[in-house]
């Protein structure tokens, strides 16, 4: 059976046996049935050790047991292609570029130039060397398939090739280089490859990126994709800066069509910005290259990691209005070690995260986002993919930001389109002509110009931007507020209100009527301590801490550093579960110390954005100060609740109230909060919710009575990193500030309804 969402789980450490079960028993419980095995940062097992498959051997093995599936991971970390550096070390199997511009011309070198700021100055490999490839494939997939062969095709579903590049060490005015390219410049267009390069041919650059793409194609594509059908199983993966067509085609050659050698084929999409000016183009590539098993796609790395379920299911369901079916979830780190090497960001599909419970709903509606996948649409237009017009100018940067802002005003005016890569068809065809100008079958237009069906309209009869909608061949719909204003839409002539991130279907008739909204106060227990970090910051040692009353807490220190409280070291001499699985083992706690009302100051040392150095921890509310230092504020802990306010904390909140169910009432809605949010009366679960709507349906048994309602719900994990915003605005040191701040949305709703 497929299950669509997987988990790419980071291997760190030395898992043993018992601690694979407990991981893999976890995910189960919460609803994930794959898993992808990364060795990542931190991980510290010798990669293709004994010690590594036998590592991997304990994953099938367990992994079989639950009847789970597991996904293999050709490389350490990525680019894919070196087998953790094996292929490397071999001088003749290094990728290698050629100058084709100034004073350098002709001149062959093989180190990083064009990502030494990603990767630093080291070699790749040579995925336009056969041979190199073959030893790339016999030192990973052939070791994977010698120990574990008769798992292919049942328990071991695919293995996944990440960011595979032949661009890593082409600086601006080089190209990739491989021995026979000169003979096969010559075969291709009958003229001399140098000839062309010294005398500046108008056409070198598209005839040489054509060779090289094709010489890719046969060399790492097709052995990879014949490989793994030979084996059974899938070959999945994703291409290097697949967001945009001119560094694709500068990595990747002819882009679509190598994309489409997968099995799988897949996009990069770790950022889930919808407002990115090339998110719809991304998806209009992975839907180009889909298959008869679909697509997949690589999300939410970048997180943040308090990114909400709604926004998590709005992307998942827009990802399958492109035909992908496959939802990687990056990432899911076996612990967390791995954020001392990669410090920069951070999201974590485990039970780290307090609210990971409501995996189960997104796995539900994951589920249908991969039914929804195998319907087709038509285009009412075709986009002509700029692969020529990339190849041509690959030295000089042609400008692409015409054709991503066709491509998002033809989706949010409701025109239907699809990418085309070298067919000729008989439709209209839009692309980017020489001067990278938009044209309409070769002449300019006007968007107007195109007919449409609109199903999504504002009051005026306009298409709103920020909502897509997606018309399917049998009839129905699907409409997603990417970020449009909250508000209500005409939906086919109905009058519907769609919430921030909301997904609507065209089968989607419920209606329901207020009977009353009067609930309004509640008691408050807390379900655990609290926690957060101090911050410190650059060459600062100190955090302050303000404490309107006396307070006791613990303080947890990462176990490799060490702190002081006013001045005083502070002693850590016991182990405790209050921190969250995968980092609490790497923190020493202390016993309770008391900080004095108002002022308190806490030092501390390497300190890191998602790794800090140390914790608080105790029964108490806080107020994070972001002014000139990130200063703590100490307040005491709610225990009672108003509607409308918000309880800034970590964990799970519990609000209790006494109220009465009118007779009518057949149930009952939350309004105003994002989070996981279960529903219990007189002590019985009524549902949980994780997006809108948070609709709670009752039991005739429940009504014209007087109840106790409790209301539970759970954050992610964010809070305990404090301000990471501020981190990153004043850190001097942050190599990818890619990952949001926390939103601090908070505990609490905006009103309680009665509904029938």
């Amino acid at each position: 059976m497929n299950h669509p969402l997987i988990t790419m789980t980071a291997i760190t450490g030395k898992p043993s046996k018992s601690e694979i079960y407990e991981y893999l028993r976890s995910m189960k419980e919460n609803g994930i049935l794959s898993v992808l095995l990364y060795p990542r940062s931190g991980c510290e097992i010798e990669y293709l050790s004994e010690e590594w498959f036998s590592c991997i051997g304990f994953f099938i093995e367990c992994a079989k047991e639950l009847e789970m599936q597991i996904w293999l991971y050709d490389d350490f970390n990525w680019p894919s292609g070196d087998a953790g550096g094996k292929v490397t070390e071999i001088p003749e199997y290094r990728l290698k570029a050629i100058c084709t511009e100034g004073e350098n011309i002709g001149k062959i070198s093989c180190k990083s130039r064009h990502n030494a700021g990603l990767f630093g100055e080291k070699y790749f490999p040579d995925l336009l060397s056969y041979d190199a490839v073959d030893y790339f494939i016999k030192s990973t997939h052939e070791e994977y398939y010698k120990r574990f062969s008769k798992d292919f095709g049942s328990t071991i579903r695919g293995i996944f090739t990440d960011e595979p590049s032949i661009g890593y060490c082409c600086q601006d005015g080089c190209i990739p280089y491989y021995e026979q390219i000169k003979n096969d410049y010559f075969e291709y267009c009958g003229r001399n490859f140098d000839s062309d390069m010294y005398g500046r041919y108008e056409n070198f650059y598209l005839n040489a990126t054509k060779i090289i793409s094709n010489r890719f194609n046969e060399c790492y594509f097709k052995k990879l994709s014949v490989w793994c059908e030979n084996h059974g199983i899938l070959m999945a993966g994703h291409l290097m800066n697949d967001f945009h067509p001119l560094y694709a085609v500068k990595h990747e050659g002819d882009f679509l069509k190598n994309l489409s050698c997968f099995s799988l084929p897949g996009i990069d999409e770790i950022e889930t910005d919808f407002k990115n000016e090339c998110e719809m183009s991304l998806l209009g590539s992975i839907e180009y290259a889909s298959n008869k098993n679909g697509a997949m796609a690589e999300l939410f790395a970048l997180g943040p990691v308090d990114m909400s379920y709604a926004k998590k299911r709005a992307m998942i369901y827009l990802c399958s209005a492109f035909k992908i079916n496959h939802y990687f979830l990056a990432i899911s780190h076996f612990d967390i070690r791995g954020n001392m090497i990669v410090k920069d960001f951070f999201s974590n599909f485990s039970s780290d995260q307090p609210d990971f419970s409501g995996m189960k709903l997104l796995g539900d509606e994951a589920k249908k986002a991969a039914e929804l996948a195998k319907k087709d649409f038509t285009p009412d237009v075709y986009v002509r993919y700029p692969f020529e017009l990339s190849a041509k100018n690959i030295a000089s940067h042609c400008d692409m930001s015409k054709l991503f802002d066709t491509v998002n005003k033809l989706t949010y005016s409701q025109i239907q389109w699809k990418y085309i890569n070298d067919e000729d068809i008989d439709a209209p065809v839009i692309e980017l002509n020489s001067e990278c100008e938009v044209t309409l079958n070769g002449h300019s237009f006007d968007i107007s110009e195109i007919s449409r069906n609109a199903i999504v309209t504002d009051e005026n009869g306009d298409t709103p931007l920020g909502i897509f909608v997606r018309r399917f061949n049998d009839g129905e719909f699907i409409a997603i507020n990417l970020f449009a204003d909250e508000k209500k839409y005409f939906i086919n002539g109905n009058k519907v209100l769609l919430k921030k991130y909301d997904v609507y279907f065209s089968n989607d008739n419920s209606k329901r009527k207020t009977i009353s909204d009067t609930l309004s106060r509640f008691s408050v227990n807390y379900g655990n301590k609290n926690v957060i970090r101090a911050m410190f910051l650059n060459e600062s040692a100190c955090n302050t801490v303000y404490c309107d009353f006396d307070t006791d807490i613990e303080l947890a220190v990462r176990n490799d550093t060490s702190g002081k409280l006013n001045g005083e070291a502070i002693l850590c001499n016991k182990k405790s579960d209050t921190l969250p699985r995968g980092m609490r083992n790497f923190y020493n706690y202390s016993d309770k110390y008391t900080l004095k009302q108002y002022y308190n100051e806490i030092c501390g040392q390497k300190d890191f954005k998602y790794m800090p150095s140390i914790f608080l921890i105790g029964d108490f509310a806080y107020e994070i100060k972001s002014g000139d230092e990130c200063a703590l504020r100490l307040r005491k802990r709610k225990k009672e609740y108003k509607c409308g306010e918000r309880i800034l904390d970590f964990g799970k909140i519990e609000f209790s109230a006494n109220t009465y169910i009118p007779a009518m009432c057949n149930a009952i809605e939350i309004c105003g909060t994002d989070l996981l949010t279960e529903v219990y009366i007189d002590g019985a679960l009524i549902d949980k919710k994780a997006f809108s709507p948070y609709v709670y349906d009752l039991k005739c048994n429940f009504q014209d009575k007087s109840v106790k309602i409790k209301i539970v719900q759970y954050s992610s994990i964010a809070p305990i990193f404090g301000d990471v915003d501020y981190w990153d605005k004043n850190v001097k040191e942050c190599g990818w500030r890619g990952t949001p701040s926390p939103s601090n949305s908070g505990f609490g709703f905006d009103k309680i309804k009665f509904l029938m």
